[in-house]
């Protein structure tokens, strides 16, 4: 009984750090959207996973994903793309960025990956939890319990990884005229 409180208290603990340690993010009920008013029409601020300021993967440098893994971008070098600004970990990504936006930028207006192809839903992600797929930068979902990365991994074992490819660019497709 004392092991079991021992834990259930650890795991509330980190929790609490992990919230504690995450971008101020506004929820509009189960999505966290930017709270800034968005330019009207501008389906990207109104459907992209954003902070409050408008920063997109919480200001992870979206070339590093594809130059050896995520790293932390700077708001001194920060690029305003359609509304979503990104940081950069140095002016050569920002210069490639620049020439070559939808490279860089992640699919799914940076939502999980696993949810948006498989049911069409904006469910968070963790910024260090992604996958290149067909040169396209997938995140995911990922906490101490649950990891959707590993769920992808299981679900391309039944459903061909383009499939889901083309699923979630539907689902997107959808949303963004809602």
């Amino acid at each position: 009984m004392k092991f079991s409180l021992i834990v259930v208290l650890g795991v509330a603990i980190l929790a609490a750090l992990n919230a504690a340690t995450r971008p101020a993010v506004q929820t509009v009920g189960n999505n966290p959207l930017s709270n800034n008013p968005e330019p009207a029409g501008n389906p990207r601020i109104k459907h992209f996973r954003l902070t409050k300021d408008h920063v997109a993967i919480d200001g992870y440098d979206p070339v590093s994903y594809f130059k050896g893994g995520p790293k932390k971008g700077s708001a001194s070098r920060s690029y305003d793309y359609n509304g979503v600004i990104y940081y950069f970990t140095n002016t050569g990504n920002l210069a490639e960025f620049k020439a070559n936006p939808a490279k860089y930028e992640p699919v799914w207006g940076g939502w999980c990956g696993h949810a948006m192809a498989l049911r069409g839903e904006k469910v968070d992600i963790n910024p260090e939890c992604y996958k290149i797929v067909n040169g396209r930068n997938v995140l995911f979902f990922k906490s101490f319990y649950a990891n959707a990365l590993t769920n992808w991994e299981k679900e391309i074992k039944k459903t061909p990884e383009n499939t889901l490819m083309i699923q979630g660019d539907d689902f997107w497709g959808k949303t963004l005229v809602k």
